[in-house]
């Protein structure tokens, strides 16, 4: 239990973080890139469209396959769209990474919340939860201090460092979790994507749910 709340520890916090460190570098890349600070804020906005609009396919479509190799897959192309980032020539290519590091992102979170109900004792599912998203409540409370730290080296290095961190990460996900194949058996119910939604939504529950989210 320990070993894997590690983990997703690990994983919500080097996702949060690459999300929150492009805040202090934008003032160094409007001077890279000769662009109005109302044109940089987009930097931060592409990364948060990507992980928005794939959020709703990553779920149903992971679903199709084994957890933790979506999990890997995803955590690589995570670490070099952000290294990407940091080779960025112009301010176009620089939105086009951050929105694929989103993208990317997008397919890895939902697994740490599927997965824990599956390698946790049931007892021990909220602690491991809450684990997971400290992990993503100390990156918003480090994102900041951190990208302002290795950006006193070059505005590149925290585009860098993080994605030195997801290789090491995604080595230590590959050799400590086992294969987490799912339950569900799409060769006798072939429903898409739009399909799974369309169901999920007739129900009261997630009517709810959604006209919450909208309030709160």
């Amino acid at each position: 239990m320990k070993k894997v709340s590690f983990l997703f520890f690990l994983i919500m916090f080097v996702i949060g973080t690459d999300t929150f460190l492009i805040s202090p570098l934008l003032p160094t890349l409007r001077e890279v890139y000769k662009v109005s600070p109302e044109l940089s804020g987009f930097m931060v906005s592409a990364y948060a469209l990507g992980y928005a609009i794939f959020a709703f396919i990553a779920g149903p479509l992971s679903d199709r396959f084994d957890r933790k190799n979506v999990m890997v897959i995803g955590l690589i192309s995570f670490a070099v769209s952000t290294f990407l980032c940091g080779l960025a020539p112009t301010f176009t290519t620089m939105l086009v990474f951050r929105f694929l590091a989103g993208i990317c992102a997008s397919f890895v979170a939902p697994q740490v919340w599927a997965s824990i109900p599956v390698l946790v004792e049931p007892k021990n599912i909220v602690k491991s939860m809450g684990y997971a998203t400290a992990g993503l409540s100390f990156s918003q409370m480090l994102g900041i201090p951190i990208g302002s730290y290795l950006a006193a080296l070059t505005w590149y290095t925290p585009f860098i460092a993080i994605s030195a961190c997801t290789i090491l990460l995604t080595i230590g996900v590959q050799m400590g979790l086992p294969s987490l194949p799912t339950k569900i058996n799409y060769s006798l119910n072939k429903s898409s994507i739009l399909q799974t939604y369309l169901h999920i939504f007739k129900t009261p529950k997630a009517i709810l749910y959604i006209f919450a989210y909208l309030i709160f």
